[in-house]
């Protein structure tokens, strides 16, 4: 069973984190993670982010070791969100936000998929997607039309109710779209997809 490491300097959102799960959970005071002392593969950080290059080189290393982490911050933004999702973040929220959204990103990542902010994920589909021009497009076979149409916007960043207004349809037949492409292309998320269609080989 997953155990949570708390590492966070605001009383209050401690309390809220700590709200968020029934799983066990360790308040960490150090940043001095390693994996002689706890299973990479039994835990998940919760971090909120440093202010100090020094504190935030040691998530580095904690993330280089392969521990799963969701990164908090108090100011977050999308260029933050997509540098430290490159060095391996599996989720990104603001400090302050939601029990009940924060349990959603820690099933989420616990369930071996990332949780970013709007923000964050239209960011890197956009990067992802500008560098697909030359890809190969065999995979476009095994969708329908409507489904290529609904991935040409995702691959725009356009949200589900951006593509339904577009294409007329509602938010809910956008969302059937995307579950069908995501299950015909074998894609995890979003994310994921575009990574997949990127990578599509000949």
């Amino acid at each position: 069973m997953t155990q949570l490491l708390l590492y966070v300097q605001d009383p209050n959102a401690l309390k809220n984190w700590s709200q968020a799960t029934n799983l066990t959970k360790k308040i960490l005071y150090t940043l001095d993670v390693n994996t002689q002392e706890f299973n990479k593969e039994n835990n998940l950080l919760l971090i909120e982010l440093p202010q100090s290059e020094k504190e935030q080189e040691k998530i580095e290393s904690i993330l280089q070791q392969g521990f799963k982490m969701i990164l908090f911050s108090n100011i977050p933004s999308a260029q933050e969100g997509v540098k430290w999702f490159h060095k391996g973040i599996k989720g990104y929220l603001n400090t302050f936000t939601q029990a009940e959204r924060i349990e959603h990103a820690i099933k989420t990542v616990i369930a071996g998929n990332v949780w970013l902010g709007q923000n964050v994920m239209k960011t890197l589909i956009q990067a992802a997607s500008t560098s697909m021009e030359t890809s190969n497009n065999s995979w476009k076979e095994l969708l329908s039309e409507r489904e290529i149409e609904t991935l040409d916007l995702v691959l725009l960043g356009k949200s589900n109710q951006e593509i339904a207004d577009l294409m007329n349809i509602s938010e809910r037949t956008v969302k059937a779209h995307m579950h069908s492409i995501l299950e015909k292309l074998e894609a995890k998320d979003r994310l994921n997809l575009v990574i997949k269609i990127q990578n599509w080989p000949n």
